[in-house]
């Protein structure tokens, strides 16, 4: 049976285990930051020190996404010390309204990268800002199932293998060599038939 704790372990001020602040630095090396917090009014408001940030997994699987400076964070301050913070990102606010109004989930970057899956629809999209680019490492392949439409060239640099048709809608090219154009030299008309292009 679990024991109530005893009333001295619990603050006499109870306002001061949870607290609102905006983040004010933030130093990534460290994974810390540090948050103003109290009356925005106050020309001196008070400060936290370098205190950590609540991420979604921080065991055998880990993820990275620190705060942003002028972030509204909500501070959690066990048995009411401040030096003991921990700041829990998420609080919308007018510096960052919310990114959609609709049941589409979103992620939004610094850059103006986002990525949206739209359950409706049943649509992901990824958009990457002018210049940005995408490299996926797979060792053991990669199996897309599906149609695949590509706008724009397509570099291979190993072997190719299609398992039907190939279909060019202008020209194919081997070792420079036209498959439309080319021609065949040591020839000539009726049943012969030529060797290889030269």
């Amino acid at each position: 049976m679990l024991k109530s704790a005893p009333q001295e372990d619990i603050p006499a001020d109870l306002a001061s285990l949870i607290r609102i602040g905006t983040v004010l630095s933030v130093d990534l090396a460290e994974a810390r930051c540090i948050v103003r917090f109290g009356d925005p009014d106050d020309p001196e408001p008070a400060q936290t020190g370098p205190i950590r940030w609540l991420s979604p997994r921080a065991g055998l699987t880990r993820v990275w996404s620190p705060p942003s400076m002028g972030e509204q964070v909500l501070l959690l301050c066990p048995d009411g010390q401040i030096g003991a913070a921990v700041a829990i990102t998420g609080i919308v606010q007018d510096a960052f309204p919310p990114l959609g109004n609709s049941t589409a989930e979103m992620i939004e970057f610094a850059d103006g990268a986002k990525i949206t899956y739209d359950p409706e629809a049943h649509e992901l999209v990824a958009v990457l800002p002018g210049g940005g680019t995408v490299d996926i490492t797979a060792d053991g392949g990669i199996t897309l199932r599906g149609d695949v439409t590509i706008e724009g060239n397509l570099a291979i640099s190993q072997s190719a293998t299609v398992g039907e048709t190939l279909t060019a809608g202008e020209d194919v090219f081997a070792d420079g060599i036209s498959l439309k154009n080319h021609k065949h030299g040591q020839v000539q008309t009726g049943s012969a038939q030529s060797g290889v292009p030269v």
